[in-house]
């Protein structure tokens, strides 16, 4: 006799035709969480579409790796996909398995060791012009260094300069614009001629030209050993004998590359920065590991490993503020997972907020403790409760270049600076896709002048 799988459970506080929208555009994390003691799954409704909830950590690994070819990238990709492309970030197999073999190459060790130093100069030259006692936009400061340092990476030369300017200003717009569009996914809706819609596309029309009109430019002068854009370019396609990389495909991976490697940094490294200016004790341990292992010195390559509770710190932000917070598959085939089955042709979403605050894996989750990850807690957190980067071939190729970017930030700056909190001031969450803070002023002290360091 077979048993009957148990019934879904359906999100409570649904609206007349909206549905859960006004919970995606007002507390969306919240929202999320609240969903987490219904069920392993819950049904949500976005307007007209109904979307499964997964809950269950076991469930979303499953997804990532073992049942990987069974979904698309889903509702969050497709309202993207205007200014992403096709690229890593996107694309669905076989094409994303080709493409991610020909960038991989780019993250190898060798070559992100290669990136160290032109991450600490970059960190060095933002906060140079900072002063004793001055109040910094903290959050545009690393948005520009982590620009920067993808355009350096990317082309090696000063033509990233266009590209930096366009980045700064319509990432911020298009990021807003596509949250719009997946807490409402109405076709028809995004074609209006709303004041939101006309933003949108200006902003991704500057991007893609600016973006074109660059690469065009590199190939002019000529390809640099050394730098992304030599190894996306080199890898173009030649005729339908010859698989690789069209002149569009270099073109989207590119943008895949400026989102990853900067909207992620600026992300986690602006809650770092309040998250540390707000912890005295936190600080304290994090300049005296800083000098301890730098001596004085430049940060190098070499000296990350020995970072650890630098690393541990970063670990405990990518958990509480994990930067896609939600991400959204869309079912090929049935998917059967534990006792439901998923139809082929749904939507189903899954919020890495919710289940990396989960006291029953964290306890008291809203805590920002980095010991849990220094090997001092007493039961060490599952794998698949812990996925700010992904899982399986679908996890962040650029995780190796992200940790980087932000470990040598920190090294520079706590070398130099203490960190200390706006008074009166209250740091928020933007409404984004990403789990971006809106501002984080912090007024930076010469470690030298702060007694309190």
């Amino acid at each position: 006799m077979t048993t009957a799988a148990p019934a879904v459970a359906h999100a409570p506080g649904g609206l007349p035709l909206l549905g859960h929208v006004h919970h995606m555009l007002t507390g969306p994390r919240e929202f999320f969480t609240s969903l987490r003691d219904l069920g392993d799954l819950v049904t949500v409704r976005l307007g007209p579409m109904r979307a499964y909830v997964l809950n269950n950590p076991a469930h979303v690994h499953q997804i990532l790796t073992k049942d990987v070819r069974k979904l698309d990238k889903g509702l969050a990709y497709e309202k993207s996909a205007p200014f992403l492309g096709n690229g890593l970030l996107n694309s669905t197999e076989p094409q994303h398995m080709t493409h991610r073999r020909i960038v991989q190459p780019a993250f190898h060790t060798r070559r992100i060791a290669a990136y160290a130093d032109q991450m600490r100069e970059t960190a060095e030259q933002r906060s140079a012009g900072w002063s004793d006692g001055a109040t910094v936009e903290f959050d545009d400061e690393i948005h520009a260094y982590a620009v920067s340092v993808v355009c350096r990476a990317l082309f090696s030369t000063d033509l990233g300069d266009t590209v930096a300017a366009e980045v700064e200003e319509t990432f911020p717009v298009l990021l807003k614009g596509v949250a719009r569009r997946i807490a409402m996914p109405f076709g028809p809706l995004e074609k209006l001629p709303t004041p939101g819609n006309r933003r949108f596309e200006r902003a991704r029309q500057r991007l893609d030209k600016a973006l074109t009109d660059v690469i065009a430019a590199y190939q002019e002068r000529g390809a640099k050993d050394g730098d992304l854009m030599a190894l996306l370019l080199a890898a173009r396609s030649h005729g339908e004998g010859c698989p690789g990389l069209t002149d569009q495909q270099v073109h989207d991976e590119a943008m895949a590359l400026f989102l990853g490697g900067v909207e992620t940094a600026r992300d986690v490294l602006a809650w770092a920065c309040h998250l540390i200016s707000t912890h005295p004790q936190v600080q304290r341990r994090l300049a005296a590991e800083i000098d301890r292992v730098l001596g004085g010195r430049p940060v190098t390559h070499a000296d990350l490993p020995e970072l650890r509770y630098t690393h541990a710190v970063l670990t405990e932000v990518l958990r509480q503020y994990p930067p896609g917070w939600l991400l959204t598959r869309r079912t090929v085939t049935e998917v059967e997972l534990g006792p439901h089955r998923i139809p082929a042709g749904s939507d189903v979403l899954f919020s890495l907020h919710a289940l990396q605050h989960d006291p029953a894996v964290y306890p008291d989750p809203e805590r920002f403790d980095p010991d849990r990850w220094t090997g001092g807690s007493a039961v060490p957190v599952p794998r698949i409760s812990f996925l700010p980067f992904g899982a399986g071939n679908r996890g962040c190729i650029g995780e190796p270049f992200a940790w980087e970017e932000m470990t040598v930030f920190l090294a520079v700056v706590l070398a130099r600076f203490s960190l200390h909190p706006l008074p009166g001031y209250r740091v928020r969450p933007s409404r984004s896709t990403m789990y971006a803070p809106k501002r984080v002023p912090l007024i930076v002290r010469d470690r030298e002048a702060d007694p309190t360091h």
